[in-house]
């Protein structure tokens, strides 16, 4: 399926109180290009005015998402000036409205978390995460560094090391660890996700929304920095790399499944 083509690549629906945002690209994992960054985007701007008290973030077909569609992302790096340009045109901004938005978002974590994927999931306010879930800083694997807000939001959720490790490495955190480490609210059973995250959320929708919007709003604010800084920096990190050769050959690798031979170049 082709980005551009439909709109089916993003879905949403409304429960009760309780706004379903679904990426839908199940064939390729969920993979999100730009066309599906501001559609999420849209979507998640217009929940206060249709009425919504929460937003849950998803995807389709036992994956959450998969990272970014290079593929798709192919015509944008050539329009504009770069991968930096793109994150910020794009990707940044469905995060963006993510922390900006007066209402709690989740991330209902189905399958895989990986890449900005991964890190679309940590910019959520809750996670709540299947039994089958993981999460991978994927990136490493092809000279790239978590962009997305990553760089941000993971060492405050997990800590340093842990996020080093993240990063570092590209390891798969499951659902148990992920619970242990901070990065998952709750775990549910795979066979009755969507039911527990619907009840988990419909629970939430009931609670006072200025509370919420305000605590929201405050805990963010106490943490050091700002989203902006880091979304900025891993923009500018990523368009050096991008330009590696490091890069082109991590691609190479992973599209002909072969171990990829890095030269620091």
């Amino acid at each position: 399926m082709s980005e551009s083509t439909t709109a089916s690549i993003v879905q949403c629906e409304m429960q009760d109180r309780v706004k379903w945002i679904y990426f839908n690209r199940p064939e390729v994992k969920n993979a999100i290009g730009p066309e599906s960054t501001e559609m999420v985007r849209e979507a998640i701007e217009a929940a206060p005015d249709e009425g919504a008290r929460v937003i849950v973030l998803t995807g389709n077909g036992g994956a959450f998402c998969s990272g970014a569609d290079l593929k798709n992302m192919s015509p944008r790096l050539a329009e504009l000036s770069g991968v930096g340009e793109v994150l910020r045109k794009y990707y940044h901004p469905m995060v963006l409205s993510m922390v900006r938005s007066p209402l709690p978002v989740i991330a209902a974590v189905d399958g895989a978390a990986a890449g900005i994927g991964s890190d679309v999931a940590l910019a959520a306010d809750l996670r709540l995460v299947s039994e089958r879930a993981f999460f991978s800083e994927i990136f490493v694997n092809i000279s790239l560094i978590p962009d997305g807000g990553g760089t941000f939001n993971l060492p405050r959720l997990v800590g340093v090391a842990r996020a080093m490790e993240m990063a570092m490495t590209g390891c798969r955190v499951t659902a148990q660890e992920a619970l242990a480490w901070g990065l998952a609210n709750r775990i549910f059973p795979d066979d009755q996700f969507d039911r527990d995250v619907q009840d988990f959320a419909a629970e939430l929708a009931e609670k006072a929304p200025l509370s919420i919007a305000r605590s929201k709003k405050a805990i963010r604010a106490s943490l050091a920095g700002t989203l902006e800084d880091a979304l900025e920096r891993e923009a500018a990190l990523q368009e050096e790399l991008f330009g590696s050769a490091d890069f082109q050959e991590g691609v190479a690798a992973f599209l002909e499944k072969r171990p990829p031979v890095f030269k620091g170049a």
